[in-house]
């Protein structure tokens, strides 16, 4: 569509993002809303894999209509996204597994470890000699955002991701299904890690490390203050 980035295509990571690929392994909560803000800012080729289905409580925090349950989310995606911007992704009905072949550019938007474990195996391996890339995991918990960005030419930020942040799903304490995840907490995750990614290819362009491109980086939605601090 002609014109259709005419407000931003100024930005230096412009020109590289329209010829990247980016990879995003699962399609809900921040998957749904990483996809849009992705192909919004002008990615041109997306490959998402989700094996899951749409069901009603979905419809609250990820990026899927009220006629579109039941359907499979890499299908309601890829729908959504044509609507809005009138490209068409790449889509898989399956799970990601070590086998996987993975691109240099992947975003973690799971709901559990074992699926990071194996998307991580997999994109180590696929991009041993591809110093450029990079691994964005996002953690999505009730109002708790949590973001890693991993380059494959950090040694010990691998190192450090695997032994620290790579443990069993028995380890991971569960929250109430009440207090799980929100539209607004779910589409801000996604914008900073589509904000992350475009620093990182902004970097790449210019040649030095001039944006942000944080290993960890948390965020807590404020709560309980007092009138005062307000």
């Amino acid at each position: 569509m002609e014109g259709q980035f005419d407000r931003f295509k100024g930005f230096p990571w412009f020109d590289l993002i329209q010829d990247e690929i980016a990879f995003i392994g699962g399609a809900g909560g921040i998957g749904s809303w990483l996809s849009f803000f992705l192909a919004r800012s002008g990615v041109q080729n997306i490959v998402i894999f989700d094996d899951d289905q749409i069901e009603s409580h979905n419809t609250s925090g990820q990026m899927f209509k009220h006629s579109q349950i039941g359907l499979n989310k890499v299908k309601a995606v890829t729908d959504n996204i044509y609507e809005f911007t009138g490209k068409f992704i790449t889509s898989y009905v399956e799970k990601i597994n070590e086998d996987t072949p993975l691109g240099r550019y992947f975003f973690s938007a799971f709901d559990n470890m074992e699926a990071r474990k194996n998307a991580f195996s997999s994109w180590l391996v696929n991009n041993l000699y591809c110093d450029n890339s990079i691994f964005i995991d996002g953690r999505l918990l009730g109002e708790q955002l949590q973001i890693f960005c991993i380059k494959r030419n950090d040694s010990l930020a691998i190192e450090e991701y695997q032994r620290e942040h790579l443990f069993d799903d028995s380890e991971v304490e569960e929250a109430s299904c009440t207090t799980k995840q929100t539209t607004h907490s779910a589409a801000m995750i996604a914008t900073h890690m589509t904000a992350f990614f475009t620093n990182h290819l902004n970097n790449i362009v210019e040649g030095e490390e001039n944006r942000e491109v944080p290993f960890y980086y948390e965020y807590l939605i404020p709560g309980n203050l007092t009138v005062e601090e307000v």
